[in-house]
């Protein structure tokens, strides 16, 4: 799968918890491919950033809640408060798509 496949397949993730009442996956075009990006380079990141913890699906979505929400919360995770929630749950959906995938780098 070439990263352009995964991404797409991301934002519509995205898109599809935006329409089932998740108040962080969208609303814009924009902020659903900008959490694609940052959701793929996150989960595939992953390895190299926590080499001493270990690499199971429950860390991988912590992982990517947390940058998610240091992304894109004013103030980052200190002032996510009970939306960090919010921001577990999206992890683990897009978490489906990206343990599914096997991404190939095109340039």
């Amino acid at each position: 799968m070439t990263t352009q496949t995964l991404e797409a397949q991301l934002v519509a993730k995205l898109r599809w918890a935006w329409d089932d009442g998740c108040p962080i996956a969208g609303p814009s075009p924009d902020r659903c491919t900008g959490m694609a990006s940052i959701a793929r380079r996150r989960w595939t990141s992953f390895g190299r950033r926590h080499k001493t913890t270990e690499h199971n699906r429950a860390n991988r979505i912590e992982d990517l809640a947390r940058g998610l929400c240091e992304k894109f919360e004013r103030g980052g995770l200190r002032m996510a408060g009970p939306l960090i929630t919010d921001y577990r749950w999206l992890a683990a959906q897009l978490a489906d798509v990206l343990s599914a995938s096997t991404i190939i780098e095109t340039k």
